[in-house]
């Protein structure tokens, strides 16, 4: 392949992970509305509470009364403290090596999760990335139980003994109460300072003469902070799906965007080892329950503080007259480990969305951790992963240097015969394809390894851009942060150094001068674009063009070589 197809392939490879690619994956859905079976799951009632409350079901199919109103509390009946412009009440904070978290009295809602091991820049590392946040970043996540005559909703006011939590070595519980006449709910957070997942049991005591039939819901309600806030396109966290992700094993994992959402409601049926999440740019917060079937509801209410909807609701249990019955789930809240994640539920390490490459781009990095594992630092498992990459192709890649080089051979001859047909193009194309054929050279013979790599190419850069394992994470000397530009543009100026030193051992025949002009640019073109990019990837494609030179140099030299040894000793 001729140096003028190269840059062409590379352009638009570019441009198809900058913007094809994200639209293809994420564009607009067909949203379902699969009926629920209204004699297992409860279906939603959103008339009467301040946020949307399911109604209960009964397993018959008679019916059922609506969820009684009487013990909806509104904003206006909590004791509002002021913080920062926030009206929610907070009644604990609890504090591990990992989080910093705030529950609210109202429904013991979480409201407030800090993850300290992750600065919010590099430069400050006392200053960390806020995932839920009642004073601005609404945010939250809630729970509730629902009866055909009473219930326990997230709007009900809690109390607790332990306002104030600092956990360090061991597994802890903090509980939250709330008390009718009827019965009384107690929920249990157990939080382990190892991990980012959260053990939650909400535990029900019947106080009445009737047997109960309670459906427990959770619900993830945000806003879009995103929204009127468009980043530069080389920007990271802008290519990044933000939304509503799910699961179940039949169905696989499926995405909902903020704007999907806005087009209507969507309910949804989920089976085997379903879970819900709000998904960001390396972080989410998840609910994970312990039933085998769910109903899902997405819905967007614009005149809510928490307008975006993400509702999960399970099978009914029985609490009969006189009797404690418990309803146990997990929640996440922090970052996209993908080591730790599928520990924690199946499937949740999907959060981690590489789109129509995920096949490639889950070894890619399965790779690159197991290289980081040995040595430490993910700067060198980037560079030694390129190597790898680079020996899996060196056969193909090695087929198309000899190519170039068996091209470059014929430039003097092909020059003579362009200057011989300068004024009949066609008669020059014909020439020059014969001359090909009598040589047995292979003007395609280079473009099959470029087109099988460029899949590769591409299945890394989401690696890249999707792996919080190296968000900020240092290499050497000046790059100390491989999700950043390089400060110094180094990278980008060896980038452009390799390819020029490229261009200059490629040949290009039949190429005209403006096209030779353009070409001679691309270095500096693809300089200033670098310039911007995360320097994991400029270290990448520094790293790659560097090696690709260096075998393109050798095999050049060894052809020029033997074409030496076969010409005629002159007497």
């Amino acid at each position: 392949m001729n140096n003028k197809n190269l840059y062409l392939i590379i352009l638009m490879f570019l441009g198809f992970i900058l913007y094809t690619e994200w639209q293809k994956d994420y564009g607009p859905k067909t949203v379902s509305n699969d009926a629920v079976s209204s004699q297992t799951i409860t279906t939603p009632n959103m008339d009467s509470l301040v946020d949307d409350v399911p109604s209960a079901t009964s397993p018959t199919n008679e019916d059922i009364p609506q969820p009684l109103n009487n013990n909806a509390i509104t904003d206006s009946d909590l004791p509002a403290v002021q913080a920062g412009g926030s009206a929610t009440k907070v009644i604990a904070e609890v504090e591990t090596p990992l989080l910093k978290l705030e529950f609210a009295a109202k429904g013991a809602a979480l409201v407030y999760a800090e993850l300290k091991k992750y600065p919010l820049k590099k430069a400050n590392e006392a200053v960390h990335v806020v995932l839920m946040d009642h004073r601005n970043n609404k945010f939250k996540m809630d729970a509730g139980l629902v009866t055909q005559g009473v219930n326990f909703t997230h709007n009900d006011v809690y109390q607790t003994n332990t306002p104030s939590v600092q956990i360090n070595d061991t597994v802890t519980s903090i509980e939250f109460t709330h008390q009718k006449p009827e019965g009384t709910l107690v929920k249990r957070y157990e939080i382990d300072p190892n991990s980012y997942a959260i053990k939650v049991t909400q535990t029900l005591t019947n106080n009445t003469g009737e047997n109960w039939n309670v459906s427990e819901y959770q619900q993830l309600m945000r806003n879009n902070p995103w929204l009127g806030n468009d980043p530069s396109f080389t920007d990271a966290g802008k290519y990044s799906f933000k939304g509503v992700g799910f699961f179940d094993s039949e169905e696989g994992y499926e995405t909902r965007d903020f704007d999907e959402i806005q087009e209507g409601v969507m309910n949804i049926n989920l089976g085997q080892d379903a879970w819900v999440a709000m998904v960001q740019h390396y972080f989410f917060a998840g609910v994970i329950p312990s039933t085998n079937q769910a109903q899902l509801l997405t819905k967007y209410r614009p005149n809510n503080t928490h307008p975006y909807l993400a509702q999960i609701v399970t099978n009914n249990k029985a609490v009969n007259a006189g009797a404690t019955t418990a309803f146990e789930s997990t929640w996440y809240v922090g970052p996209k480990l993908q080591k730790e994640l599928p520990q924690i539920a199946k499937g949740l390490d999907l959060t981690v969305d590489y789109g129509v490459f995920t096949a490639i781009s889950k070894p890619l990095f399965w790779v690159l951790e197991k290289i980081h594992s040995v040595v430490g630092n993910w700067g060198w498992a980037i560079v030694l992963l390129t190597v790898l990459i680079k020996l899996l192709f060196f056969k193909l890649s090695e087929a198309q240097y000899k190519s170039m080089a068996r091209m470059r051979q014929l430039q003097p001859r092909i020059t003579v015969l362009k200057e011989r047909y300068k004024d009949d193009k066609q008669k020059f194309n014909q020439e020059m394809m014969g001359l090909y054929q009598k040589e047995k050279v292979n003007p395609l013979g280079g473009c099959l390894p470029i087109l099988i790599q460029i899949p590769v190419f591409i299945a890394l850069y989401w690696v890249l851009l999707e792996s919080v394992e190296l968000r900020q994470a240092p290499f050497i000397l000046w790059l100390q942060d491989l999700s950043s530009p390089d400060p110094y543009f180094i990278l980008p100026a060896i980038n452009a150094a390799a390819m020029i030193m490229t261009q200059r051992l490629s040949p290009t025949p039949g190429m005209d001068p403006m096209q030779a002009k353009i070409m001679k640019a691309m270095p500096i073109v693809f300089s200033i674009m670098f310039a911007f990019f995360q320097s994991g990837l400029v270290l990448y494609w520094a790293v790659n063009s560097v090696l690709s030179l260096a075998q393109q140099w050798v095999i050049t030299k060894r052809i020029e070589a033997q074409d030496d040894n076969k010409k005629p000793v002159s007497s």
